[in-house]
């Protein structure tokens, strides 16, 4: 939808997409990701999340500049663009693939006190 000419209305709905995506991604993933904690490294294992997420928008923005360089000309600033948008999409899709070999643990088996243990 990205033209040479400026046309907000076209990536509007894109740009409407991408917000209510996010908002509704991050707090799902950082609930899923402390949930599974074990209450000792609750605060260590939730920091852990935030510091992998913080680095991998950094890593993000950093291979974004890294594919778009620096551009001279309208045409090339355009082409440019799109391949930041391929790069970014497959860089979406790799760690789509990647998600899909995640697996749940099982939760540990409770401790459980003998036959007449505790019984005043």
């Amino acid at each position: 939808m990205v033209g040479l000419r400026p046309d907000y209305l076209g990536i509007l709905p894109g740009m409407l997409v991408t917000g209510i995506g996010v908002g509704l991604t991050l707090p799902s993933l950082m609930s899923t990701a402390a949930s599974s904690l074990p209450p000792p490294s609750f605060a260590t294992g939730s920091a852990v999340v935030n510091m992998l997420r913080q680095v991998g928008f950094a890593v993000g923005v950093a291979m974004l500049v890294a594919v778009l360089g620096s551009p001279h000309g309208t045409g090339a600033e355009l082409a440019s663009f799109r391949h930041g948008w391929y790069a970014t999409a497959a860089a979406g899709c790799a760690a789509a693939l990647a998600a899909t070999t995640l697996r749940r643990r099982p939760a540990p088996e409770p401790a459980r006190l003998p036959a007449g243990a505790g019984v005043s």
